[in-house]
């Protein structure tokens, strides 16, 4: 599988810190496989982490709305799949992740992930945002994640209209 290096450096700046757990260790290998799939678009290591439960939430997106009615929510291994599919499809080269920064609860159970991204999508656009992640997980696997970014730059690059209406051609 693809390693992601900045990832792998952040994860093990955490990890040494003496005041670590082996839960948020723990939690940090499941990010460290979790993101390194998406990475490698490998759906099926995916499938593996997620638990039966598992739900995709992307709260601020391009229709400009934030009540639960008006954005993406994945819900079971099967929707959640599906859109990881839809993702991989779109997305082209992935060239990686910079200025990571991670927190991990006490009990390993929830993980708080910062980074920017950058990909040049299949449609050929260049498509860079910042993420704020959140990751919930329940005895090993992936329970809920919620995914905060520029739906302006999501817009743009996925060829979707913001609030419904209005197309970017350029940023």
């Amino acid at each position: 599988m693809n390693r992601d290096p900045v990832l792998d450096e952040a994860i093990a700046a955490y990890a040494s810190r003496d005041t670590v757990s082996n839960a948020q260790r723990s939690a940090l290998e499941t990010l460290a496989k979790w993101h390194n799939a998406i990475g490698a678009k490998d759906l099926e290591v995916l499938r593996g982490m997620m638990d039966a439960g598992i739900v995709i939430e992307l709260p601020f997106n391009e229709s400009g709305k934030t009540d639960r009615e008006s954005y993406r929510v994945y819900s079971g291994i099967e929707q959640c799949c599906a859109f990881w599919t839809s993702a991989f499809a779109a997305e082209g080269v992935i060239h990686g992740i910079s200025e990571v920064d991670l927190t991990v609860d006490g009990a390993g159970a929830r993980i708080f992930f910062e980074c920017r991204g950058h990909l040049t999508m299949a449609n050929g656009r260049d498509y860079r945002n910042r993420y704020v992640m959140r990751m919930d997980l329940c005895d090993g696997r992936v329970l809920r994640c919620k995914e905060y970014y520029n739906p302006i730059q999501s817009a743009y690059a996925f060829g979707r209209p913001i609030a419904g209406q209005f197309m970017l051609d350029r940023l």
